[in-house]
Order: C-alpha cells, then structure tokens, then sequence
C-alpha cells in the first residue's frame, strides 16, 4: 500500500502540490479568520475598559448626559449637613464605579 502511494506521488507531482497548496490556503484562511475575530474582540473589550476610564476619571457629569437631561439643583436635605450630603454622595458615585467595573470586568472574562 505505502509503495503505491509512494508510486503514485512520485508520478503526479503536480496533482500533489496543488492538493498541498489547497490544504496551505486552507489553513490560512482559518488563521485569517481567527485573527479577525480575536481582534474584533479585543476592540469590542477596549472600547468598554476606555469608556469605564473615562467614566471613572472625569471629575463632572460626561457632556452627552448633561445635553440630554435638564440640569437639576439638588437641594441638601434639612436633616443632613453639607458634609454628609456630599459624602453620601461620593459614596454613591463610588458604588457606581464599582458596579461599572464589574461589570467590565465580568464582560472581559
């Protein structure tokens, strides 16, 4: 069996190389689809860690929220000081980020 094959390469070369050259092509063109995809992903992930850094890092309201609703005073409720007020909310804007970063990091893994 081996010596009829050995044979028959042997005589149709030709035939050979292309039936390499196909499994060659085929083979790169599954490697360009991952490659594709892989990147695909990663830009998708890119994009939702930049957006959280944004987020995180920005000291004001982002521009598109401030657009689209009106600005709204918020008036220190009677029975809390000032301090506390601006404390409760920086806890609340810290549980934000948290919940944010979660959920990026629960979108990456």
């Amino acid at each position: 069996m081996l010596e009829q094959m050995e044979l028959y390469i042997g005589k149709n070369m030709e035939v050979t190389a292309m039936a390499a050259l196909g499994a060659v092509l085929f083979l790169l063109l599954l490697i360009l689809f991952q490659v594709t995809r892989t990147r695909r992903e990663v830009h998708k992930i890119c994009k939702k860690i930049r957006k959280y850094f944004d987020v995180v890092f920005t000291d004001t309201e982002p521009e598109e929220a401030i657009t689209e609703e009106p600005v709204k005073e918020e008036e220190v409720p009677v029975y809390q000081t000032t301090e506390e007020w601006k404390k409760q909310n920086a806890e609340q804007k810290d549980a934000d980020d948290v919940k944010l970063l979660m959920e990026v990091i629960s979108e990456v893994f």
